[in-house]
């Protein structure tokens, strides 16, 4: 059991990280608190599985700390990344619906620290709270168009331009352009549908055209309005 100081503490967290995220921000303190208090933290080492495809699907994950990464396999072995979450993000929130299976694998990228909600208290507080219903179909519209985008990359775009649209993503279309790479070069080809040796040399062309130049993990964008330029 967590003394009260702790239980504070923990609570504090949550609720900081849940009025930070782009759908919950707008809720009320006391609704937060309530979210909080529904949910149970759980951690998991680097690598670990959260969950597998076809597992029974109880509840869905807020992201606390850390990155987790959720993906599929197909019948050959082969791997595809859905998405890379991080701090603040949801996933596994299709367990809202009707579904009773987790559709994805869910592993853990780093170290991390989720918040777990049961579905059947969250569909209980949602009765007693219907505003948080509108929040929850926010997720769930900005999920579709993820979905669509990464179909539409995956089929549409050459691997050059997929990698500048992610890049393009992460700086906030231009407005940082010092981003840090949080995920591993292989993870990050396994996100975009490439390999590695085609990850680097396309980062070696860019850098050689004078789009962007590379220290460790982190990437600096040197000339946005060419990017601009690429990217529409």
């Amino acid at each position: 059991m967590f003394h009260v100081e702790q239980q504070d503490a923990l609570f504090a967290e949550i609720k900081e990280t849940l009025s930070n995220n782009f759908f919950f921000q707008g809720l009320p303190n006391d609704l937060l608190h309530q979210i909080a208090s529904i949910g149970v933290v759980k951690k998991y080492e680097k690598n670990e599985l959260i969950f597998a495809e076809g597992d029974r699907a109880f509840g869905f994950f807020i992201v606390l700390e850390g990155l987790v990464k959720v993906y599929k396999i197909s019948a050959k072995g082969k791997e595809h990344i859905i998405h890379i979450f991080g701090k603040g993000e949801v996933f596994a929130e299709i367990v809202l619906s009707s579904l009773s299976n987790y559709p994805a694998n869910a592993q853990a990228l780093t170290e991390v620290k989720l918040l777990f909600i049961e579905r059947n208290r969250f569909l209980h507080l949602i009765q007693k709270n219907p505003t948080l219903a509108l929040y929850m179909i926010g997720v769930f519209a900005h999920r579709l168009r993820e979905l669509v985008k990464t179909i539409e990359n995956l089929t549409l775009k050459e691997a050059s331009e997929r990698l500048l649209a992610y890049l393009w993503y992460l700086s906030d279309e231009g407005k940082r352009q010092t981003l840090v790479l949080e995920i591993g070069k292989s993870q990050l080809a396994l996100l975009l549908g490439i390999t590695p040796e085609t990850l680097s040399r396309l980062f070696q062309r860019f850098k050689d055209e004078g789009l962007l130049s590379i220290k460790g993990k982190e990437i600096h964008i040197t000339n946005p309005s060419k990017w601009r330029l690429l990217l529409h």
